[in-house]
């Protein structure tokens, strides 16, 4: 037994010497490999009798258990264990499967022409999309695709009609009883994660449903086009939105705020250190945030810089409270490790982790439901309403 443990150590004295003299011939590229992703040297590492003590029961029972072993996953369960010895709520560790999810949630794309719909009735397109580019608009009502009438269709058959096409596809649409013919070709989009229109008295409306990594771009590009229409007033919907990258939340805060307003501070167990905007980039008009319950961790940032930094008015529900952020390291196996790195607080210094972000203008919407008053048929969104009547006076 003792003899397999002691293999193994020297083993890696073996390594980290070889390491050492390579790193003589080798300067800064084999110092920078012989470091950690937060530039911790591997060699202190090994001379931990932590980490002996690890290696030692990994070698024994990798070598000497009665059945071949897994060593991908006895290696997962193992970092599994250690973020569940914390007990933090967010700090976790993700297998190669549910990454991919939380990755494809932030960055995801699609395959298609860029409409959304309701039956047969295309409520909207994506922005730089072909659907947009070839001049379909939101009103627009499919008849055809690629010959198939589609006018009795429920959406989610229009869409399988959509995905299954290949080449071109040939959509005939009715505007204002007239047949429109548009030739289209799919592309690979990104999923919409934003959305715009312009409301009546010049109020902009813009919803941003996560804060995936194209956010700041979009956010931009439908700014832009709400002041094309020319927009006085703005509400900026972020209800159901649970949050995503923390630059993003940076970099749309940084959209609206003056140059040298403060977006954030993060505290970490050493210091608290301020983040204020840097650009030029600045907005006048008045903005009211929609938040609810769901309303999260970046979400709840950008809710944060826009009424302590811009003097925007907040209306909804209170909302989830995450005030802590996570660092991520994808591991070699898929998987991620999530930890919590450090506390966000408001630009005012408030932390509201477990407490949330109370509205200045507190309200509920109302729901209908079906005959047996379990699924929800329909919203009276009073919260919107507000945020209109607010930007009225």
């Amino acid at each position: 037994m003792n003899k397999k443990v002691y293999s193994l150590i020297h083993v890696i004295i073996i390594i980290v010497i070889t390491a050492i003299i390579s790193g003589l011939t080798t300067g800064v590229l084999l110092t920078k490999n012989s470091l950690t992703n937060l530039g911790v040297d591997y060699g202190s590492l090994i001379s931990d009798e932590n980490v002996k003590t690890f290696l030692n029961a990994y070698a024994e029972v990798t070598n000497d258990y009665y059945q071949d072993v897994d060593k991908k996953a006895i290696i997962n369960s193992a970092i599994s264990g250690m973020l569940e010895y914390l007990n933090e709520p967010y700090t976790t560790y993700l297998d190669d499967t549910n990454t991919d999810i939380l990755f494809n949630q932030l960055n995801g794309t699609y395959t298609g022409i860029g409409i959304s719909i309701s039956e047969n009735v295309i409520v909207s397109t994506v922005l730089n999309s072909p659907a947009e580019k070839a001049g379909i608009l939101a009103g627009d009502v499919l008849y055809s695709i690629n010959d198939i009438n589609v006018s009795e269709k429920a959406a989610s058959e229009i869409t399988e009609i959509i995905k299954s096409s290949e080449g071109e596809i040939k959509l005939v649409v009715k505007r204002n009883e007239e047949a429109l013919n548009f030739s289209l070709k799919t592309e690979v989009l990104d999923m919409p994660i934003t959305e715009y229109k312009m409301l009546d008295e010049n109020i902009g409306y813009l919803r941003m449903t996560i804060f995936g990594d194209s956010l700041t771009r979009d956010v931009s590009e439908s700014l832009k086009r709400l002041d094309n229409l020319e927009m006085k007033k703005l509400i900026i919907d972020l209800r159901n939105n649970t949050g995503g990258y923390l630059d993003r939340a940076f970099e749309v805060s940084s959209l609206f705020l003056s140059k040298g307003k403060v977006v954030y501070s993060l505290q970490d167990r050493n210091n608290t250190v301020e983040y204020k905007d840097e650009d030029n980039n600045s907005t006048k008009y008045p903005i009211v945030v929609l938040v609810n319950e769901a309303t999260a961790s970046a979400a709840e940032i950008l809710t944060a810089a826009l009424k302590d930094s811009y003097g925007a008015t907040i209306v909804g529900a209170k909302t989830f409270g995450k005030g802590k952020v996570q660092h991520t390291y994808r591991l070699n196996t898929g998987g991620m490790v999530k930890y919590t790195s450090s506390n966000w607080l408001r630009p005012n210094g408030d932390c509201i982790d477990g407490v949330g972000i109370t509205p200045d203008v507190a309200v509920e919407n109302e729901y209908t439901y079906d005959e047996e008053g379990v699924n929800i048929t329909g919203v009276l969104d009073h919260q919107l309403d507000e945020a209109i009547e607010l930007l009225r006076k």
